[in-house]
């Protein structure tokens, strides 16, 4: 091996050292606890094999999580998945005051998750909460927005509405590495700002939006402090989704095994399909 290598094989090292010590081996562990009955004071504790993944394709509540996770992922797809990029687009077209705006849409990342939902479920609160106040104020009645099941998943996905964060960074620097000389030709040609949108814009930035869908799916299905703190999975486990089971179940129920076979169960279903939207990106280029 030339010298070059081993000098770029020792600054690796490090870093891959503490991914395998923390990814690799917790994931091992985790796959040896879902085929034991696993016992808090006496580990392993009774094999059980396969029995617990049975269990939980058998369990109505594990697809009720299922089903849950995947509407609570396309409603965020549909009504928030684009907010950060139009947001880019816009801070692409402004000339002064960019700067401005995009420390705007930075500071929110300063102040931690669980405090923003805290502002947030106060915001819900049906007697006193801020969304209630402007409804009276325009005539309408006041919701229940955490405790209707039928407002239960728009309520959990209305804070990603106001967009910003370093998705819009992301996007935006994607935006500026496109060569102007492309948008000055096409204005030339006489194309409008629709046209240059859809045949310079997105096509260029097609592989960052396929990176932030994958994100998005990969938080989607594993949505946890969210739900957590603004409905804890109901009303009537309307709410309940696959990563709030696996925390009932290791550390209410403490039923460790079962859990640990939930949690595989995740990372085959994100694997799988984050391995075949890649693939599918690859046969349309």
């Amino acid at each position: 091996m030339c010298k070059g290598k081993l000098v770029g094989l020792a600054f690796v090292a490090p870093a891959l050292l503490v991914f395998v010590l923390f990814k690799y081996i917790p994931m091992l562990q985790v796959f040896r606890m879902s085929l034991y009955d696993w016992s808090i004071l006496d580990p392993p504790g009774e094999f059980v094999g396969l029995k617990h993944f049975k269990e939980a394709f058998s369990s109505s509540l594990f697809w009720i999580a299922w089903r849950n996770n995947l509407i609570l992922f396309l409603l965020g797809l549909v009504l928030g998945f684009w907010v950060p990029l139009v947001q880019a687009i816009m801070l692409g077209e402004m000339g002064r005051g960019q700067y401005m705006f995009r420390v705007c849409y930075l500071l929110p990342l300063m102040v931690p998750p669980m405090v923003t939902l805290v502002v947030w479920k106060w915001m819900y609160n049906p007697e006193y909460g801020l969304l209630n106040a402007v409804l009276t104020k325009l005539g309408l009645p006041p919701q229940d927005w955490l405790g209707n099941p039928k407002l239960a998943k728009l309520s959990l996905v209305l804070p990603g509405l106001l967009g910003g964060g370093m998705g819009v960074m992301v996007y935006l620097a994607a935006i500026q590495g496109i060569p102007q000389e492309l948008f000055e030709a096409a204005e030339i040609d006489g194309a409008g700002p629709l046209q240059k949108l859809r045949y310079i814009l997105l096509p260029r930035i097609r592989f960052v939006i396929l990176i932030q869908f994958i994100l998005a799916l990969s938080a989607g299905f594993q949505m946890f402090d969210r739900v957590f703190v603004l409905t804890g999975g109901g009303p009537v486990d309307a709410t309940r989704v696959i990563a709030l089971l696996i925390y009932r179940y290791a550390f209410e129920s403490y039923r460790m095994g079962y859990a640990s076979a939930i949690a595989l169960v995740l990372f085959v279903v994100i694997l799988t399909v984050t391995a075949l939207q890649m693939r599918l990106s690859r046969l349309s280029d």
